[in-house]
């Protein structure tokens, strides 16, 4: 996993300065290191195991959201002693996951989620590639970077079928709901090569933070659209909290990176904020 982390470092920075933020940390950075969620998802929906995919479509964007991002910027302050300045376009990611929300809450009013609302999810996410494409740079392109993102890529996918077994396993073992399970472990795992990749991006050099946050949204907009579309084609009925709390996080995501600006005192409050979630979802 440090060899993923290291070669997706590096060809993020160098395929930064070709084709852009948006594209690079975005989409590029974003959909290699939403790889094991979207195993597990498709995994547990080919599986009929619709609960588990909800629990690990939506606990992503619960963690990036509050204790990624509040991490992030804690870090980003120790090691460069100010906040995450935002560089570049990334207003279109805060719109898109936005769309994606208004999606979202009208799920939780109807009460599930079918192939209607893939088709929405899809649309949006198809509508993100094409602007990003066709917003990028035309610099020329790092093969060197090209190499490290597919070798950094490849190394996630071969080892993030490993977990899945065992994530299933215990969702049948315990006496918890399996979407909560799915919740909680499967960010530990999918999350863990994303978050190791955006903490070198942000001490790598000052505009690292920046691109850390916008690789942080790319890949939760695949969560909220891409992921949560796949679920949908399992006809996975939506009721209780946790489509709840993924709504908030995201909305949360949206308004502390909408001022250009995130704080040490902002991630603190970040970092608690996701243990107070994950009682919530516990309790109720």
């Amino acid at each position: 996993m440090g060899l993923s982390t290291e070669a997706l470092t590096r060809g993020v920075e160098s395929l930064e300065q070709a084709l852009g933020q948006g594209m690079a940390a975005g989409v590029i950075l974003g959909n290699v290191t939403a790889l094991p969620e979207t195993l597990i998802v498709l995994t547990s929906v080919l599986e009929h195991k619709g609960e588990i995919a909800l629990g690990s479509a939506i606990g992503g964007n619960v963690v990036i959201f509050t204790l990624g991002l509040g991490l992030i910027s804690v870090i980003y302050f120790l090691k460069w002693k100010g906040p995450i300045l935002m560089k570049g376009d990334y207003s279109q990611e805060l719109k898109v996951m936005g769309a994606a929300s208004l999606v979202l809450a009208l799920g939780i009013i109807v009460g599930e989620l079918n192939i209607i609302f893939t088709f929405l999810f899809f649309s949006i996410y198809i509508y993100y590639l094409v602007f990003r494409f066709r917003r990028s740079s035309r610099g020329k392109t790092n093969v060197k970077g090209v190499i490290q993102i597919i070798v950094g890529g490849s190394i996630i996918v071969v080892l993030s079928p490993i977990f899945v077994e065992s994530i299933v396993e215990l969702s049948r073992s315990t006496g918890l709901s399996e979407t909560l399970i799915a919740l909680i472990l499967t960010p530990v795992v999918a999350e863990l090569g994303e978050g190791i990749s955006s903490v070198r991006l942000a001490t790598r050099y000052p505009g690292g933070g920046s691109a850390a946050v916008v690789s942080y949204f790319g890949s939760k907009i695949q969560n909220a659209t891409i992921l949560l579309g796949l679920v949908g084609l399992d006809s996975t009925t939506t009721k209780g909290p946790f489509l709840i709390l993924a709504l908030v996080s995201n909305v949360i995501g949206i308004l502390v990176v909408k001022d250009g600006k995130l704080s040490y005192l902002e991630g603190i409050a970040l970092c608690v904020l996701y243990f107070v979630l994950i009682w919530i979802a516990y309790v109720l």
